[in-house]
């Protein structure tokens, strides 16, 4: 058996030594998107950027205050706090010998601070000397950190309120927006019937769950929209099947002899098995009615999916 192993680090595809690796990922001079399993160690790579551009900054250039980290949750954010905290502590009482290697394993293979190593030993000393700390905050309390310093004019200008509460859980919200949707359904009979067309055709729970990521994507969805994005990105019925052009509706199709149709209804109706006949003459009954219901259920199984006809039936790829 062959197995094929894959190099642990890569840089754009290239397999590079873990050293290289983390001289490039952890120098906060250059952009670098690094994808890595849970457990890798992208929060320490983070946390080593921080050090490294407090560390490397000419005296009084950057501020910790000026240095912003961004995560999802609360808890990676007091993680990655508590990991600056003690890892600033515990290099200032480090020796020269243990400051050089912690040093080195973050990518900085030479220069003064290496050479130096007490600058990262007092590196805790200035940081609390400046009074203020590294921002390190979630998705959403950064943008409402934001929202609290903008004008008021540019607040209206993008109608975005000026007093709010962030929605650490927005499940209460979410239920309140349900009440508002269906009685505005209900008051408009064009959408209600848009609606239960949805509904009949793929049923509630699919219904409900398309609705619900339109929810979750309402901003997105909102901007799309306003943009004539969501119309656009729908193709015409019959640009995507041209053939079905000439129809007002698919189904209409269906409703008419056509001559594979009637084919097909042939084809079933000769062969020996009763149960492949027996749709042979309800197609063949269905299409003189001019039921498009029916033909679909004289092809179609109750779930939409094509029946299961003999292989040996005269003319099956017809009906097929």
């Amino acid at each position: 058996m062959t197995v094929t192993r894959t190099a642990a680090y890569q840089r754009n595809g290239q397999p590079i030594t873990a050293e290289a690796f983390y001289a490039i990922a952890c120098d906060p001079r250059r952009s670098v998107a690094v994808e890595a399993c849970a457990g890798a160690g992208k929060t320490w790579m983070l946390v080593s950027r921080i050090v490294r551009a407090l560390l490397e900054s000419p005296a009084g250039e950057l501020r910790p205050q000026e240095v912003l980290a961004i995560t999802f949750t609360k808890k990676a954010a007091g993680e990655m706090r508590e990991r600056l905290d003690e890892w600033l502590k515990k290099f200032a009482h480090a020796d020269d010998h243990t400051l050089r290697q912690e040093l080195v394993i973050r990518g900085v293979l030479g220069g003064a601070h290496h050479d130096n190593p007490s600058v990262l030993r007092n590196l805790y000393r200035s940081v609390l000397a400046t009074g203020r700390s590294v921002q390190i905050r979630t998705f959403h309390s950064w943008f409402a950190a934001l929202l609290r310093s903008a004008p008021v004019a540019v607040l209206q200008r993008l109608n975005l309120p000026v007093n709010y509460t962030l929605l650490e859980d927005d499940a209460p919200a979410r239920a309140m927006v349900w009440r508002r949707f269906y009685t505005v359904l209900l008051a408009d009979a064009s959408l209600k019937a848009d609606y239960e067309a949805v509904v009949l055709a793929h049923g509630r729970f699919q219904t409900d769950k398309a609705l619900g990521a339109a929810l979750d994507k309402r901003v997105e969805f909102a901007m799309a929209d306003a943009l004539g994005v969501v119309d656009a990105s729908v193709m015409p019925f019959g640009d995507h099947f041209p053939e079905l052009a000439i129809f007002n509706h698919p189904m209409e199709a269906l409703q008419g002899p056509s001559p594979l149709l009637l084919s097909a209804a042939q084809a079933l109706g000769r062969a020996s098995a009763k149960t492949f006949s027996a749709k042979g003459v309800e197609l063949e009954l269905a299409l003189s009615a001019g039921d498009a219901s029916g033909v679909l259920a004289a092809l179609l199984t109750g779930t939409g999916t094509p029946r299961k006809f003999g292989e040996k039936i005269v003319g099956i790829e017809t009906v097929r």
